[in-house]
């Protein structure tokens, strides 16, 4: 096998401590059974805190790619794709900025990878940084006709790491911890930039588990976020009910109505994807209920 080269692509946007974190955990990481090169590749999309200065003064040996401010997400994880190409990489690895894991994270997941067959896609199961560990993402066993997502373990579980080990098939997989074979950037092409800024990860893998690729989820490979950091209109972090019905019309946003949108109606057909769409928004009100009630009581 020829050598193994992973560009790690880290968006980021004003996030200059989190990232800094992450970075670091990039640094200290351990060799595995199998030897890898590691290039570190940071999309700084805009960012005015001070992200460039310390990248360059800390961390001289990232490769960074800017943004205009306008790339957000998805665009952000595309270019950092073909910068890698570049430097001859053949897997990609996506990070957010606020995640932090073990020194032997990446020999891990390159290991289930490697041992899933070649063009196998694997993810991270991630946590909560914080004490009690809660599952924020645990792989999806099943999706239904409505798109409703059938996740392996409850989302914000409390858990055990010593509990969970193992590999299982995951039908979509989280942005958080993506190890990809470049090869399939190749034959496919890059993600979806219709979805600016949620869900490009989500079609893609959905997408290649349709077509009959290897999509798994490595619960070897543990990854640590920072949840209060995602979207301010997620209905687990209780926003107001102006900060929800804002972020329905935030094409950027969580609940963005035009994603919603969007999205259903590529994976399910123009008629069933306007009725799953409201189906969708529909359940996000509901939990949104449940979340206010449940912190009345």
């Amino acid at each position: 096998m020829k050598e193994i080269r992973i560009g790690a692509i880290i968006p980021t946007f004003n996030r200059k401590e989190s990232l800094k974190k992450c970075l670091q955990c990039l640094q200290s990481q351990v060799q595995g059974e199998k030897p890898w090169f590691l290039a570190i590749i940071v999309v700084v999309d805009g960012s005015t805190d001070g992200t460039l200065h310390m990248l360059e003064n800390e961390f001289p040996e990232v490769q960074i790619v800017q943004g205009d401010g306008n790339w957000w997400y998805t665009k952000s994880i595309n270019e950092g794709i073909k910068k890698a190409q570049t430097l001859d990489c053949n897997f990609v690895l996506t990070l957010n900025d606020d995640l932090t894991f073990g020194p032997d994270y990446i020999g891990t997941i390159l290991g289930d990878q490697l041992a899933g067959g070649e063009n196998s896609i694997i993810g991270s199961v991630s946590l909560s940084s914080g004490e009690p560990r809660l599952i924020t993402f645990s792989g999806v066993e099943k999706i239904d006709f409505l798109l409703k997502e059938y996740n392996y373990l409850p989302k914000f579980s409390r858990i055990e790491e010593t509990e969970i080990s193992g590999v299982k098939p995951s039908v979509v997989l989280s942005g958080r911890g993506i190890l990809y074979p470049m090869e399939i950037f190749h034959r496919w092409g890059l993600y979806d930039e219709k979805l600016v800024q949620y869900s490009s990860e989500t079609d893609f893998t959905y997408n290649a588990s349709k077509q009959g690729y290897k999509v798994m989820i490595s619960y070897n490979a543990k990854v640590y976020e920072n949840v209060k950091l995602t979207s301010s209109g997620a209905v687990y972090n209780n926003p107001t009910v102006g900060s929800l019905f804002k972020s329905f019309k935030n094409k950027y946003s969580i609940n963005s109505l035009r994603k919603i949108h969007y999205y259903s109606v590529k994976h399910r057909g123009v008629v069933s994807g306007w009725l799953i769409s409201g189906f969708r928004v529909m359940g996000i009100i509901k939990n949104f209920v449940k979340v206010k009630v449940k912190n009345k009581a």
